[in-house]
């Protein structure tokens, strides 16, 4: 039986120091070469990015001036795949049997969402990291305190995991390995393309199962410094704010207004944060979930900042460049040196949550499906 072909989609902006990894992890795969394509679609950056993308044997895109979503809307215009593979450039895919595995599970599953990959820890990465990849599985404590959970609904024979997604579509998910099924695009129609909204809408419109496999998923190498965390929690808030003023209805929408209230609550006054820091460190044995408490006062003081900044631009212009000028690798991190910088050994044996319903079978690897591949802001 021939392979489905996916389409790997792939923003960047000024990513040429991190984005071999990238585009390694994925030749690397055991999937026939003809059966994939890998559709970069660049912001205009200058620091040689699309020679790194050309020497891969990628198909360019020009986005130039484009945010990230906006590029992946020019990309998935030029797609041709059955499959599209959201794939970010400071993610590598782990193991060589990741597409494989994806595409073979989420084939059996007309009816759902997508695939969605699991994070890992990396020995290269800084606890930091390692603390909200491999631990919390999203970039941000709050919006993991305000998502809704999914229900896990039955395993199969491979290990696949068959969750069934919150009615509401209060579940971040559409980034770092997430595949999905092209023709779901019809619905997008002619409007922008935001994941905080679209793929929420299709959740609330019926398309609740979600797909997971324990072992398959990505490392996501996302910051190392404390410093660099501050900024990109300001321009991810920045960012958020823009898309609201385009797209109201996302995943945290008016019908989450108590939960998320009450999530803020709990982060500014620090206790909630760390009673779950002590709590989940003796569960799991892991002293990382110890960085619990400080990640969520530096992320809470760099939404405050963000909204200050974002209201001191006087267009959507102006927050654009505002939200450009803050992006960029934290040019101290393992994800802005060359890959042979960034060679290391996986950790393994996270154990994280499981999701409510049936348990999943205990393995060596394990990562809950809170929200892999969520980095979606309150």
């Amino acid at each position: 039986m021939t392979p489905p072909l996916v389409s790997f989609v792939l923003p960047t902006f000024r990513a040429a120091r991190f984005l071999p990894a990238c585009l390694e992890s994925i030749r690397r795969q055991d999937y026939p070469p003809d059966r994939y394509e890998i559709l970069v679609a660049d912001g205009g950056s200058d620091d040689g990015t699309t020679d790194v993308a050309r020497r891969f044997g990628a198909q360019l895109v020009p986005a130039g001036g484009l945010l990230a979503e906006a590029a992946k809307r020019r990309a998935f215009d030029a797609a041709r795949g059955d499959f599209i593979a959201l794939v970010d450039a400071d993610n590598e895919l782990r193991g060589t049997d990741w597409l494989a595995r994806a595409t073979g599970a989420l084939s059996r599953h007309p009816e759902a969402l997508g695939f969605e990959s699991y994070y890992f820890k990396h020995s290269s990465d800084s606890r930091l990291n390692q603390y909200l990849t491999g631990l919390l599985q999203i970039s941000d404590p709050l919006a993991a305190a305000i998502a809704g959970r999914p229900e896990l609904v039955s395993v199969e024979a491979d290990g696949a995991q068959i969750l069934r997604l919150p009615v509401d579509g209060s579940y971040p998910t559409g980034a770092n390995g997430f595949l999905f099924r092209r023709d779901l695009l019809r619905e997008l129609g002619e409007e922008p393309y935001h994941e905080a909204a679209f793929f929420p809408r299709l959740i609330r419109a019926g398309r609740r199962i979600l797909v997971k496999i324990p072992g398959c998923g990505v490392y996501h190498h996302y910051v190392t410094t404390w410093r660099d965390y501050f900024v990109k929690r300001q321009r991810a808030m920045i960012l958020y704010l823009m898309r609201k003023r385009e797209c109201p209805d996302t995943w945290e929408g008016e019908r989450m207004r108590p939960r998320t209230a009450l999530a803020i609550a709990g982060h500014a006054t620090l206790l909630w944060p760390l009673a779950q820091s002590i709590w989940r460190a003796l569960r799991s044995r892991d002293p990382d979930w110890l960085l619990h408490p400080a990640a969520s006062a530096v992320s809470t003081a760099a939404h405050v900042i963000g909204v200050v900044r974002y209201r001191r631009t006087r267009s959507r212009d102006a927050a654009q460049a505002l939200s450009m000028q803050l992006s960029g690798p934290d040019r101290g991190s393992p994800a802005a040196r060359p890959p042979s910088h960034r060679a290391g050994r996986a950790l393994e044996g996270e154990r994280p949550r499981e999701p409510r319903g049936r348990a999943a079978p205990r393995s060596g690897e394990r990562a809950a499906p809170q929200a892999a591949g969520r980095g979606g802001t309150p």
